[in-house]
C-alpha cells in the first residue's frame, strides 16, 4: 500500500512539473546542415519533436515570409532550391488538444552565381558574382570550374587564388576562349551535385561541333530534332540549359545513340544546346526556341553565319509549308514593301546581324538572333595599306642616311690630307713681328715655301687695321698649312687632285 502512494505522488510531481515547464519544444533540422544553400542543391527541412514517438502529430510549418501556417508532414523538400525559398521557417506539432511550441526560427538563404557576359567573344573576359543576401559575417567565397565526368556529374577545380577563399564575392576570369562552367561556394564546404553557371565562348575552334537537324534555331514542340556532336573524343553527350536553370543530359529528354540525341516529341525545350565529353571538352553552344503557340516559325541558321557568305531566310508553318507572300522584318523594321518567299542576302555583313522575323496574312513569327561571324584578316592583307605608306617614307629616310655617310667619308678623307690649326694671338700688346719666319706685309703677300721645309707660315693682316699698327694693334689670325706630296716640278697654277685649298676666317 506504501508504494502505491509512492507512484501516485511520483506521477502528480510529473504533471506539476510539466506544468512549470510548459509545452515540448519542436526543432526544425536543415538537410544539409548550413544555412547557405546553393541554387539547384536538393534540401528538406524536417520538423522534429524530442520524446515524440509513439503519438500521431500533425505538422505545422511557417514560412515567415507567408506569415501564415502552412500544414504539412513531417518534412519539407525543396527540390531543387531557388531564390524564392529563402526566408525563416518554424515548426510545431499538434495531436488532439495537446501542441508543442513553436521552433526556434530557421533562417536559410538560397544564393546563386551569375556570369556576365553569359555570351562572349574569344578572348573575353567574364565576371562572375555570387549572389548572397546578407552572408554572415565572416563569409569567404570559394570558385571552382566545372569538369564533366561519367555518370552525368561534374568535378570542381578551384580557380586560381581561390584556395583560401576572397572577401569579395566577385571573381573575373580573364581571357576566356571556351564554354566553361562555375560554380561559387559561400563558406568552406566543397560543392556537390551542384549545376554550374555556364558561359558559351564563341571558340572559332571549339573540341567538337554541334550539328542541328533541322538546322534552324525555332522549332514547333510536336517536332523530333536530332544534335549531333563530331570531335575527337570516343564519348560525347549532348547537355541543355533551360530558362529555369535546369541542367538536363539527353537520357533525361531523349535518348542518346553514340554520339547523337534524338529528342522525343514534346519533351524538346526553349534553351541552349552543346557537347561535353568526361576529359572536360566542350562543343559550340546554340539556342533553339520551341512553340506551339505560333502558327508560324522563322526558318534561320542555327550557327553564326560567316561574313561574305550568302544566307536564305524562309517563313513555315506547321503543315511543313513553305509560305509565299511574307514580309521580313530585320530588329523590328520591315526590309521590303512588297512580300515575297524568301529573303535572300548574297553577302552578309556585320550590318546584318540582329533580330529577324517574318509576317504572314498579318501574323508574326517569333523573333530569332542571326550572329555574323566576321572574318580576320590574313597579316599580308592587313599589313599592306600599312606598308603603301611606311615604304616610301622609309625610303627617303634611307637616302639621307646614305647622303650622311657619303659626306661623312669625304670629310674623313679630306682630314687625312691636310690640317688647319688655328691660334689666335692672346693680349693686345703684340704685334706681327714676334712671329719666326714670317714675312709681314701690308699687301698680304704668300712666300714660296723654302727648299728644306714642307710648312709654310703666312700672315694674314685684318681688312680693318688702318693706320700704325704699333699705335692701333690688333688680333691677329694665324694659319699652318701643311703640304703633303707637293710636285714641285708643276707649275704653281695647274691644279691636280692633290691640292689642298684652305679656307682663312678671320677672327677679331
Amino acid at each position: 500500500m506504501g508504494h502505491a502512494w509512492l507512484y501516485v505522488l511520483f506521477l502528480f510531481s510529473s504533471v506539476i512539473s510539466g506544468f512549470a515547464q510548459g509545452p515540448i519544444q519542436a526543432t526544425v533540422v536543415l538537410n544539409p546542415n548550413w544555412p547557405l544553400i546553393y541554387k539547384g542543391e536538393r534540401v528538406y527541412l524536417q520538423c522534429r519533436i524530442p520524446g515524440g514517438k509513439g503519438t500521431k502529430w500533425t505538422y505545422e510549418w511557417i514560412p515567415t515570409r507567408l506569415n501564415e501556417p502552412v500544414t504539412s508532414n513531417k518534412y519539407i523538400n525543396l527540390l531543387p532550391a531557388n531564390e524564392s525559398h529563402s526566408g525563416e521557417y518554424s515548426c510545431r506539432g499538434t495531436s488532439g488538444s495537446d501542441s508543442t511550441a513553436w521552433s526556434d526560427a530557421v533562417v536559410l538563404t538560397v544564393y546563386k552565381l551569375s556570369a556576365s557576359p553569359s555570351w562572349l567573344s574569344p578572348g573575353a573576359s567574364v565576371t562572375l558574382s555570387c549572389e548572397v543576401q546578407h552572408p554572415p559575417a565572416g563569409t569567404r567565397f570559394f570558385w571552382y570550374k566545372a569538369v564533366p565526368k561519367p555518370l552525368n556529374s561534374y568535378n570542381y577545380e578551384l580557380l586560381p587564388g581561390s584556395s583560401d577563399g576572397t572577401d569579395e564575392n566577385v571573381y573575373i576570369v580573364h581571357g576566356l576562349n571556351n564554354t566553361a562552367g562555375y560554380v561559387c561556394e559561400a563558406g568552406s564546404g566543397k560543392p556537390t551535385y551542384r549545376n554550374p553557371t555556364f558561359v558559351w565562348s564563341a571558340d572559332p575552334r571549339p573540341a567538337a561541333s554541334l550539328s542541328v537537324n533541322p538546322d534552324r534555331v525555332q522549332h514547333f514542340r510536336s517536332e523530333s530534332v536530332t544534335l549531333s556532336c563530331e570531335g575527337n573524343s570516343a564519348e560525347w553527350r549532348v547537355m541543355k540549359f533551360i530558362g529555369r536553370g535546369d541542367l538536363l543530359d539527353c537520357s533525361k529528354w531523349g535518348r542518346m545513340i553514340g554520339s547523337t540525341c534524338i529528342t522525343d516529341s514534346f519533351l524538346l525545350h526553349s534553351g541552349v544546346y552543346w557537347c561535353e565529353s568526361g576529359s572536360g571538352e566542350f562543343s559550340n553552344a546554340v539556342n533553339i526556341t520551341v512553340h506551339d503557340i505560333n502558327n508560324i516559325i522563322l526558318l534561320s541558321p542555327v550557327h553564326p553565319v560567316t561574313e561574305g557568305d550568302p544566307v536564305t531566310l524562309s517563313c513555315r508553318d506547321k503543315t511543313q509549308q513553305l509560305l509565299s507572300n511574307v514580309f521580313f522584318y530585320h530588329n523590328d523594321k520591315l526590309l521590303h514593301n512588297d512580300s515575297r518567299e524568301e529573303l535572300k542576302i548574297s553577302a552578309v555583313s556585320k550590318s546584318d546581324e540582329g533580330f529577324y522575323k517574318c509576317q504572314h496574312s498579318g501574323k508574326d513569327s517569333p523573333r530569332s538572333w542571326m550572329s555574323v561571324r566576321v572574318t580576320v584578316s590574313s597579316p599580308v592583307s592587313s599589313s599592306f595599306p600599312v606598308m603603301l605608306i611606311v615604304g616610301p617614307v622609309v625610303g627617303v629616310v634611307l637616302f639621307i642616311l646614305i647622303i650622311l655617310v657619303l659626306l661623312l667619308w669625304c670629310c674623313r678623307r679630306s682630314k687625312g690630307l691636310w690640317c688647319i690649326r688655328s691660334k689666335q694671338a692672346e693680349g693686345r700688346g703684340q704685334t706681327s713681328n714676334t712671329n719666326h719666319g714670317v714675312n709681314n706685309t701690308e699687301d698680304n703677300d704668300y712666300r714660296s715655301p723654302p727648299q728644306d721645309n714642307t710648312n709654310l707660315y703666312a700672315s694674314v693682316k685684318s681688312s680693318e687695321a688702318t693706320g700704325n699698327a704699333a699705335d692701333e694693334p690688333r688680333d691677329v689670325t694665324y694659319s699652318h698649312i701643311e703640304l703633303k706630296d707637293v710636285d714641285r716640278t708643276r707649275r704653281p697654277r695647274e691644279a691636280e687632285e692633290s691640292a689642298v685649298y684652305s679656307e682663312v676666317k678671320l677672327q677679331e
